[in-house]
């Protein structure tokens, strides 16, 4: 029988799908954000979704677990429940976009989301209103729907919250909390609907090494050159990706 070791070095592109979370990892670490948008368009080379998707966001969970016990003081809970309203919609939407969207069309679909948003964010600026309750549930639902299809429900989160007034402290808390909710209910959904099986645990534990070393040292750059803002350095290298997915999908697709 073939071991657990031989099966970690035998499957398929792990070595550079190893440098690519490590690479996510370390813009994570030292930006705070786009783990699993820089994840998810790096591995969407090498895989389909339905394999990168649970395995980038069983990795983003464990990597969050840490961060609880300092976020939970600052959470809005009123927020993060009204967020969960519109999740409670979106993450059944994103099963389905799993499901029954082609893989080529589904990898084509995350780059174009995810380009959007890069270039959305890039123009976001502080609104001084005040929080609109019915918008907050549609970004919860959004949030929550590509979440489960493409592990990248934090996107429009960081969007909606860089338009919003509530303090940094209280979005971060907030965001950390929401996203962990979401990451436990779409990995149940994925297992209950078959799409998360035990093939993931090989990548997982293959992966899982390399992430929490990239966090750890983007977190080490960080307290030695803290940057001023994550936009710079993270937005370019997720523009860049999503516009090198397009480029090979768009044939694929069609």
């Amino acid at each position: 029988p073939v071991t657990f070791l031989e099966a970690l070095l035998n499957y398929d592109h792990l070595g550079l799908s190893a440098m690519l979370v490590a690479f996510a990892g370390l813009v994570r670490g030292y930006t705070g954000f786009g783990f699993a948008a820089i994840a998810i368009l790096g591995l969407n080379f090498i895989w389909p979704p339905q394999l990168s998707v649970p395995v980038i966001l069983l990795l983003d969970l464990v990597g969050s677990l840490g961060l609880i016990k300092r976020a939970l003081p600052h959470a809005d809970i009123t927020f993060i429940k009204r967020l969960s309203t519109g999740a409670t919609i979106g993450m059944p939407l994103g099963i389905l976009i799993i499901l029954f969207v082609p893989v080529a069309a589904l990898k084509l679909a995350t780059n174009v989301f995810i380009l959007f948003l890069t270039l959305l964010l890039s123009f976001t600026k502080k609104n001084p209103k005040k929080e609109m309750p019915i918008i907050t549930r549609i970004v919860g639902g959004i949030s929550g729907a590509l979440t489960t299809a493409a592990s990248i429900g934090g996107l429009p989160l960081v969007v909606y919250l860089l338009s919003n007034p509530m303090d940094v402290k209280v979005q971060r808390g907030s965001l950390i909390l929401f996203l962990i909710l979401t990451d436990i209910v779409s990995l149940t959904l994925l297992g209950v609907t078959g799409v998360a099986t035990s093939e993931l645990f090989i990548p997982f534990v293959g992966l899982l090494i390399p992430t929490i070393a990239g966090v750890y040292f983007g977190q080490q750059l960080f307290h030695k050159k803290p940057p001023k803002s994550f936009k710079p350095i993270a937005l370019p290298i997720i523009a860049t990706l999503s516009i090198s997915g397009l480029i090979i999908n768009v044939p694929l697709a069609m």
